[in-house]
C-alpha cells in the first residue's frame, strides 16, 4: 500500500527537461582572467559558465557552437553610459526600462552586454559636462533586447561628485565642512542607535555627503587637475570611503598615492569630446598625449577603466565617437602603449569590480554569468564584428539573423 501511495505521488511531480547546455569550441578565448586560450573551449548550463579551458571535453547532448577562427570573450561592460535602456527617466530606471530600444539593440550588438546608465547628457558640447555630472543617479543593467525580466542588476549603482572649479577656496571650504558635518551626523545616528534613543534627522544640506560617506556604494568624483585630486586625497585620508577618481588627467604624479589606497581611475583614450579651449597646448607638463596617458596611470600600478568617447549611442552620422566604439578606445589606449590583456580589462573586469559586479560578469569563469561573445577577430581589431552576443547564456544577438551589420562583410 505504502508503495502504491509513492507511486502516486511521484505520477504527480512533472519531470523537468536537463538544464540547457551549450559548449562554444575551437575558438580564441580571450577570459580577461588569465591567459589566452587558442582553441579554446566555453561550456555553460543554463545562466553559469561551468567552465573554461583548452580542448575541453563536450558534454553528451550540449549544443555545440563552432568558433573556429573567432575570438570568444566576456560581453564588454560599460562604465558610462546614457540614453540607452530607458525611456524618460524621473528619479528611476526601474519603472522607465525599454528591452525594445534602437540605441539598447545596436549597443548590444557591438558588443555591450552590461552597462552603469547614468541620467546625464548624452553629448557634451562645450567639453564634457564636468561639474554637471554631480548627483547624477545611474543603474546598472544588462542589454537583455525584449527581456525585461532580465535587465536591472542594481539601483543606483554609483554616486557622483565633483571638486569644486570656481571660487576654489571658499567652495573647498564649503565642501570640507559638509564632509565633517556628514561625518559627525552619521556618528551622532550611530551613538543614537547603540542608546535606542531618536536619530538626529539628516540636514538636506548634507544628504549627499552622507551618502557617500556611508558607503554602500562607489563614489566617482570629477577632477582632473593635480591640486583637485590631492585635496580630495586629503578629505579621503580624513574621511575614507570607496572613490573612483574620473578623468584624473593631470595627476599622473600622485599614481602611486592612487595605487596605495586602492583608488581606480576613469580615463577616455582620445581625450575629452568637442574641446573649444584653443589656447591650451596640445602636451600636458608631461608631454603626454591623450593616448598615453591610460598606459602613464597602469605603468605606475593604478586601475583603470575606459571611459566611452561619448556616452550614448549616435544615429546622427558621428560613427566611431560614440559607446559603440568602446572597444576601439581600448584600442587607442593600446596605441599609446598600454598592454593588451590590460586595455581588455578595462572594458570587462576592472569596470566590473568597480561596480561591484564582478562576482557576476567582466571575465569568462566558472560560477560566473554567461555573458559572452563570439568575435570574427581580435576584439580589439577596428574591424572586428560581433557574430553572437549571450547574455545570461541566452542569444540576445545572432548578425546572420540581425538586420544590424548583418550585409558588413566579415574581412
Amino acid at each position: 500500500m505504502n508503495v502504491l501511495l509513492a507511486c502516486a505521488l511521484l505520477a504527480q511531480v512533472p519531470v523537468l527537461p536537463p538544464q540547457d547546455v551549450t559548449a562554444i569550441v575551437n575558438g580564441t578565448v580571450v577570459t580577461a582572467a588569465g591567459p589566452i586560450l587558442p582553441r579554446g573551449t566555453v561550456i555553460f548550463r543554463g545562466t553559469k559558465i561551468e567552465a573554461v579551458g583548452s580542448e575541453l571535453p563536450v558534454p553528451s547532448g550540449a549544443r555545440v557552437v563552432d568558433a573556429e577562427g573567432k575570438y570568444v570573450t566576456p560581453g564588454f561592460v560599460a562604465i558610462e553610459a546614457s540614453s540607452i535602456a530607458a525611456g524618460g527617466i524621473d528619479g528611476n530606471y526601474a519603472d522607465n526600462l525599454d528591452p525594445y530600444q534602437l540605441s539598447l539593440r545596436v549597443a548590444l550588438a557591438c558588443g555591450i552586454t552590461t552597462a552603469n546608465v547614468v541620467d546625464v547628457p548624452s553629448f557634451g558640447f562645450f567639453g564634457d559636462e564636468i561639474e554637471s555630472i554631480s548627483g547624477a543617479h545611474s543603474a546598472i543593467v544588462k542589454l537583455t533586447h525584449g527581456d525585461l525580466e532580465q535587465m536591472l542588476i542594481r539601483e543606483p549603482a554609483l554616486n557622483y561628485f565633483s571638486v569644486p572649479t570656481r571660487q576654489v577656496e571658499l567652495n573647498l571650504f564649503r565642501m570640507r565642512e559638509s564632509f565633517r558635518k556628514a561625518a559627525e551626523h552619521l556618528k551622532a545616528v550611530k551613538e543614537a542607535q547603540e542608546k535606542k534613543s531618536q536619530p538626529p534627522r539628516a540636514p538636506p544640506e548634507l544628504a549627499q555627503y552622507i551618502t557617500i560617506l556611508e558607503n554602500q556604494r562607489p563614489t566617482v568624483v570629477a577632477a582632473r587637475t593635480t591640486e583637485q585630486v590631492q585635496d580630495l586625497l586629503d578629505i579621503h585620508a580624513r574621511y575614507p570611503f570607496d572613490l573612483v577618481l574620473s578623468r584624473p588627467v593631470g595627476a599622473v604624479s600622485l599614481a602611486s598615492e592612487l595605487v596605495r589606497r586602492r583608488i581606480p581611475v576613469l580615463l577616455k583614450a582620445r581625450g575629452q569630446d568637442f574641446n573649444f579651449d584653443l589656447t591650451s597646448p596640445v602636451l600636458d607638463e608631461r608631454g603626454l598625449i591623450p593616448i598615453r596617458i591610460p598606459q602613464a596611470f597602469a605603468s605606475l600600478g593604478t586601475t583603470v577603466a575606459i571611459l566611452p568617447y561619448r556616452r550614448a549611442v549616435s544615429l546622427d552620422g558621428l560613427a566611431g565617437r560614440d559607446l559603440t566604439a568602446l572597444p576601439m578606445e581600448a584600442a587607442f589606449a593600446v596605441r599609446g602603449g598600454l598592454d593588451e590583456e590590460k586595455a581588455i580589462q578595462a572594458i570587462t573586469i576592472e569596470p566590473a569590480r568597480i561596480l561591484r559586479i564582478a562576482d557576476r560578469v567582466g571575465s569568462l569563469e566558472k560560477g560566473k554569468d554567461a555573458d559572452i561573445l563570439i568575435l570574427t577577430r581580435h576584439p580589439l581589431d577596428f574591424r572586428a564584428l560581433v557574430e553572437r552576443a549571450y547574455i545570461n547564456g541566452k542569444l540576445y544577438y545572432e548578425r546572420s539573423k540581425s538586420p544590424l551589420f548583418r550585409d558588413v562583410p566579415a574581412r
